[in-house]
């Protein structure tokens, strides 16, 4: 399928995240490695004055940004998501019911992270405004770290599975992955790239290497994976699963 030429149904989308049932990551160890990129970052940047998560979701990553801002605000559009936010973060974050397509923020930021938010807005229009809200939404020099996914990750994780036999990774439903080829363009009119980085070496042996052996522990596998990837990171050069995280300073 051609990127961009089907629109995802954004009410079909808005119930899946208004399920309670919904979880946003099920692979924890590939979650612990996204809260770590994004808390690197956020010890370069040094501690701002104002933070925004948007597409916040259940707060379990949110909290963590608590010690990079004097003020942390999370933003989604699903209730559900919120309730289960208000739990964990306990009034250290403030918590915000917000459509990104819709609605406009009411005030700016120093930083602004997304986490696999965008590639639930339907289509690349409205990814493309939404990214320009958030480059609006920010101060002067302010970043947005941006984590999302990639149909050329997805692609070539699968160029790999498909010649090994193993079965091909779908794109979610709800989910519509970034075409790089245009996406990037059109950040380059709106940041400066300070970092970029995949994740390939845990996807390569997460997503292919482990299917392939006789591992009774998967999730002791996937740790190990995790600590390579942090450590060593030695597909760097390669893009190898659909998770992109880059570090945007607005121009």
């Amino acid at each position: 399928m051609a990127y961009g030429l089907k629109n995802k149904d954004l009410t079909k989308i808005k119930e899946h995240w208004d399920d309670p049932c919904t979880v946003s990551l099920k692979d924890k160890n590939l979650q612990l490695l996204e809260r770590a990129y994004i808390l690197k970052a956020l010890q370069k940047i040094g501690r701002v004055s104002c933070l925004a998560d948007v597409g916040c979701g259940d707060g379990e990553d949110t909290i963590y940004w608590r010690n990079s801002a004097k003020k942390v605000f999370g933003y989604d559009y699903s209730l559900s998501m919120l309730k289960k936010a208000k739990d964990i973060v306990r009034k250290k974050v403030a918590l915000t019911r917000f459509d990104l397509i819709e609605e406009a923020f009411d005030r700016s930021f120093d930083v602004i992270v997304t986490k696999r938010c965008l590639i639930n807005l339907g289509n690349f229009r409205n990814q493309k405004e939404a990214i320009l809200k958030i480059r609006n939404s920010l101060n002067k020099g302010g970043y947005y770290l941006m984590l999302e996914c990639s149909l050329q990750g997805l692609n070539n994780i699968n160029s790999y599975r498909d010649k090994m036999n193993l079965g091909l990774l779908k794109e979610p439903f709800h989910n519509s992955y970034f075409d790089l080829k245009k996406l990037l363009p059109f950040i380059e009119e709106l940041f400066h790239i300070k970092e970029a980085r995949s994740f390939s070496s845990y996807y390569f042996l997460t997503r292919l290497f482990s299917q392939l052996c006789d591992v009774s522990d998967y999730n002791k596998m996937d740790g190990v994976a995790r600590d390579i990837q942090l450590n060593t990171d030695i597909l760097s050069n390669e893009y190898i699963g659909p998770q992109f995280f880059m570090v945007l300073k607005r121009k």
